[in-house]
């Protein structure tokens, strides 16, 4: 996908500015943040506050900023995302935990923004992974003749099963013949979709949207072999 072509494609700011602006537009930007972030942040606060009562006034906290417009100053000058929303989150964490004047912080990353949050990347991470393989879901459901999502689950189940076996595995499942060598054209093409669309989901989530700046997120969350294996090779 083109520099030029990714130039065209709304970003999560763009997201947060229309849940924010009065509109028809409004609700729909809105449910797309809950759904995109919900399961993530829930995660990662309950990583990181351990106290299940404050955990819950932290995410109460974070989806009411959010519902009432006060997320909507975010800076886009920040690049990432994932930095601005990791920053809310841990001021938010330790915010709270300093109104309890009886507690002390949590250990670990909170107070050094410099410093990477094994925690957050480890979530983001998973959470990007299955807003893409629910993407490649929905792009086999909505295009005819594709076994995509179907053909990488199965690859995935069965990794070390031969094509042949895993051939006959989608067989049962089409309820049609597929040839070992049909599955391992499907298999490639499967790959070549989910790094597509993998690039399309960071893309949303970053300020410049540049083929360098999504190749270097991609190598910042850890997906780097994914993306070098998905991307170039045509092996099994």
């Amino acid at each position: 996908m083109s520099d030029e072509r990714l130039t065209d494609i709304d970003t999560i700011w763009t997201t947060i500015s229309s849940a924010h602006t009065p509109g028809p537009q409004s609700q729909a930007a809105m449910e797309d943040l809950v759904g995109r972030y919900h399961d993530a942040v829930t995660r990662y606060i309950y990583l990181k506050v351990r106290d299940k009562h404050m955990a819950d006034e932290v995410l109460q906290e974070f989806w009411t900023k959010l519902l009432t417009g006060k997320l909507a100053g975010a800076d886009k000058s920040k690049g990432r995302f994932r930095d601005y929303l990791r920053t809310v989150l841990h001021r938010l964490i330790i915010d709270r935990f300093r109104s309890k004047k009886h507690q002390s912080l949590p250990p670990g990353d909170l107070l050094d923004a410099s410093r990477p949050d094994e925690d957050f990347d480890r979530v983001w991470r998973e959470a990007v992974i299955n807003r893409v393989w629910s993407r490649l879901e929905t792009y086999e459901a909505t295009t005819p003749k594709n076994r995509y999502a179907t053909v990488l689950q199965l690859r995935r189940d069965y990794p070390k099963a031969s094509i042949e076996e895993i051939a006959e595995k989608l067989s049962v499942i089409t309820r049609a013949p597929v040839r070992p060598e049909a599955f391992r054209k499907n298999l490639q093409r499967a790959r070549a979709k989910f790094i597509e669309l993998l690039i399309l989901e960071l893309r949303e989530t970053i300020r410049s949207g540049s083929t360098e700046d999504v190749e270097a997120e991609i190598y910042d969350l850890g997906l780097g072999q994914l993306y070098r294996r998905y991307a170039s090779s045509p092996h099994d």
